[in-house]
């Protein structure tokens, strides 16, 4: 009977044992599933309001290149430009910069190229791969303007 009684409680500790390790387990997966969703879920949110704030900056670029005599546009871009010191990759800003010191308001052969240069850094910021991405210009919506 002893023999007994001394499996039982052996048994006894080997379950409670494996049922705790379970638990510490299935615990432990739950918060490192929490965690990677969490970190997901920033991730998106981020890439989401750069997306946001490059549409803004790059339709401001547009306006100003437009109306460059407007008060207004000029407003709005200094805006979206301002809001992306908070948000864009640190190559974006060096190539806003360049291109805002030598490209904007003149002309000149290298206008066209910052402006691609900006662009594919604002496309390599949002993960956005390109193999040849060509050159780019800014186009008037209207001619007579």
């Amino acid at each position: 009977m002893r023999l007994r009684l001394g499996r039982c409680k052996e048994e006894m500790k080997t379950e409670i044992i494996i049922s705790i390790l379970g638990a510490v387990s299935a615990i432990s997966l739950s918060i490192v599933g929490a965690w990677l969703a969490n970190r997901n879920s920033i991730v998106l949110q981020t890439r989401k309001l750069k997306e946001e704030h490059y549409v803004s900056y790059m339709e401001a670029l547009h306006d100003l290149g437009e109306k460059n005599s407007s008060n207004e546009a000029v407003r709005k871009y200094v805006f979206a430009r301002d809001k992306l010191f908070l948000i864009a990759s640190e190559d974006v800003i060096l190539k806003m910069i360049r291109y805002e010191e030598d490209a904007v308001g003149k002309k000149n052969p290298l206008h066209d190229k910052y402006l691609t240069e900006l662009v594919k850094a604002i496309r390599k910021d949002l993960k956005i791969n390109d193999k040849n991405f060509p050159q780019i210009y800014l186009k008037k919506s209207r001619p007579d303007l």
